[in-house]
């Protein structure tokens, strides 16, 4: 889309735009940088809810990507996934900020897993520092699978193998040994 079609449509003049933006890339750098603090923000708010425990939580998290990623809400669908792979081969400052945005989230997702292991609902054989960023690049392709198929499969596909991955400590065979 060009910034004329844009600027038409939002009704904003062409001035305001560029007193607040030095160019289109620069708008959209601003707009990643507002997700990414508010997807972080609501993660933190999920992740960190009482409730039964860690795992739980994570779980719930996963349920709620489900429930926005199919509402068919345009708007609560993952800006990640829709423009990732597109704004990545044009824009690097852009991109940048998705490699960012993405590592902190996965980050986020290690530091629930540990909190798991530490109250008991997550097995201590699992690594969380590799298994955060590991569980949220496969909820990713979850994404993109399940626009292209229209269908929920990728994402139950995704839940089934999270609640593997996440065995609590008596599911898992090695400690029961």
């Amino acid at each position: 889309m060009g910034l004329n079609e844009l600027l038409k449509a939002a009704s904003v003049p062409k001035g305001s735009f560029y007193h607040y933006f030095s160019s289109k890339e620069d708008f959209g750098c601003k707009l990643l940088e507002q997700y990414l603090t508010q997807y972080l923000l609501r993660l933190d708010e999920i992740l960190s809810v009482d409730g039964p425990n860690a795992r739980a939580r994570l779980m719930h998290y996963w349920s709620l990507w489900i429930s926005t990623q199919t509402s068919g809400d345009a708007c609560a669908q993952c800006l990640i996934v829709k423009i990732g792979a597109e704004i990545s081969d044009v824009s690097d400052e852009m991109r940048g900020i998705l490699e960012e945005g993405t590592s902190h989230i996965g980050a986020r997702l290690s530091q629930a897993i540990a909190e798991g292991q530490m109250d008991h609902s997550i097995s201590e054989t699992v690594q969380a520092d590799i298994l955060g960023p590991a569980l949220y690049e496969m909820w990713l392709g979850a994404s993109l699978l399940a626009k292209l198929s229209r269908t929920r499969d990728p994402f139950l596909n995704a839940m089934e193998t999270a609640e593997l991955l996440l065995p609590p400590p008596s599911q898992n065979p090695k400690e029961k040994m």
